[in-house]
């Protein structure tokens, strides 16, 4: 069962695994994959649509599914929060220690979050905002020169055009999306998010996602697999981008997005985006061609 806290607050775990590090109470796994069964919040129940999608889209359809689930059951949350069985965001440095591959993550050991450590550091006390640093694009980069570098460029483009169709980007976003330095890792499906702006959008993403599943059914292989997650991913930190640049004085969010040095931790919306590791100083491999969180 969900627990709302009195804060108003939905706290989710997306998980293809049966969780090996014990969540804090306030945190209820959402199971996707294999790891579904009886008596569990199953993507299957929630979201039964994208069931078959999992394998293509990862965690993106844990997304979905707690969408689904907090306009059911919980119509008045004020915040949704989202963690996966091993990245979450923090409101401080846990670790201190930068994965190497991706110099915004911190690996934490997850001995280090024993007691009540995970719980304190998940908490976002009243903040209806807990967000990660964004990722430094190379020098002269943007997030379509990005994208045409790591994937299939043509994805994007199809998958922004959908998003114009659609009315979820209008046509004057078009090239301020492209032309984005500023990458959120995770889009807007790893953190906490005032609870109105998050079913919005992540509804949008959803019917944007569904469009392109719809017309392009044929995923590619390996990595690319997940093409449509990664363009969600992006779509979604451009619409954080714009929330906050509607919502913050240019310079004060500027300010913030340069890390947390000088902010109150109980005042801050840039906390620390970790990844769990079951060995001291283990790594962490990005992408996967298989089904995940």
């Amino acid at each position: 069962m969900t627990v709302q806290t009195p804060s108003g607050l939905v706290y989710a775990c997306l998980t293809h695994v049966p969780l090996w590090i014990e969540f804090p109470p306030y945190v209820t796994p959402l199971y996707m994959g294999q790891a579904q069964g009886e008596g569990k919040l199953n993507l299957r129940d929630l979201a039964p649509e994208w069931e078959p999608h999992h394998a293509v889209l990862g965690g993106c359809v844990g997304s979905f599914a707690l969408k689904n689930l907090v306009l059911k059951q919980y119509p008045e949350a004020t915040r949704v929060g989202v963690c996966q069985y091993r990245k979450f965001i923090s409101r401080e440095r846990i670790s201190g220690v930068a994965e190497p591959s991706y110099p915004v993550m911190d690996m934490v050991y997850k001995e280090r979050l024993a007691g009540d450590v995970f719980a304190r550091v998940l908490d976002p006390g009243d903040q209806p905002l807990l967000i990660s640093r964004p990722l430094p694009l190379p020098k002269g980069a943007t997030v379509l020169t990005q994208y045409k570098g790591a994937h299939h460029v043509e994805d994007l483009l199809r998958f922004v055009a959908l998003a114009v169709e659609l009315g979820v980007l209008d046509k004057d976003d078009v090239e301020p999306f492209f032309d984005a330095t500023v990458f959120f890792p995770g889009g807007i499906e790893l953190g906490v998010y005032p609870a109105t702006f998050w079913l919005q959008h992540i509804t949008g993403i959803e019917s944007v996602v569904r469009a392109c599943v719809q017309t392009h059914p044929q995923p590619r292989s390996g990595y690319q697999t997940r093409a449509w997650a990664f363009c969600a991913e992006r779509l979604g930190s451009y619409l954080l981008l714009k929330h906050l640049r509607s919502t913050e004085p240019t310079q004060r969010w500027i300010k913030r997005l340069g890390g947390m040095q000088g902010i109150p931790s109980d005042k801050r919306c840039i906390g620390q985006m970790n990844v769990i590791t079951e060995r001291d100083g283990a790594g962490y491999t990005l992408g996967t061609s298989g089904p995940g969180a």
